[in-house]
């Protein structure tokens, strides 16, 4: 997890930008090992409209031309992220516009902010 997404659930607008909206409104699916056994522990698949992406979270890489050529944490990882609750959603967001797909294929849930400060699972 990149730092410049440590602050995205405690503050506003400001820290979230377009990547992390496309992140959570776009149709995605995530999928790890437990649905694709070609994949190790903290890599996944994002399967996307306009093609497949392979993240590694721990490397914090994908292989999309978007992280390849501007050396950008991209809308995929972000969208891991979100999904598997390793950032909490912004709890400011609007949430009837986040993608009904967000966690569907991950044993972990994805989780908002709440406004005393604490996270719990997103439920849509």
């Amino acid at each position: 997890m990149s730092k410049a997404d440590d602050g995205d659930a405690a503050t506003g607008p400001g820290t979230f930008d377009e990547r992390a909206a496309k992140a959570l409104t776009e149709s995605m699916s995530v999928l790890d090992n437990a649905l694709d056994s070609d994949l190790r522990d903290e890599e996944f698949l994002v399967v996307t409209p306009r093609g497949t992406y392979t993240i590694d979270a721990i490397a914090e890489t994908c292989d999309c031309p978007d992280a390849l050529h501007r050396g950008v944490r991209c809308k995929h990882m972000r969208r891991v992220d979100y999904a598997r609750g390793a950032v909490p959603i912004p709890g400011w967001v609007d949430r009837s516009a986040i993608d009904d797909g967000l966690g569907q294929h991950l044993a972990a849930a994805p989780r908002i902010a709440t406004a005393d400060g604490r996270t719990v699972v997103f439920e849509q």
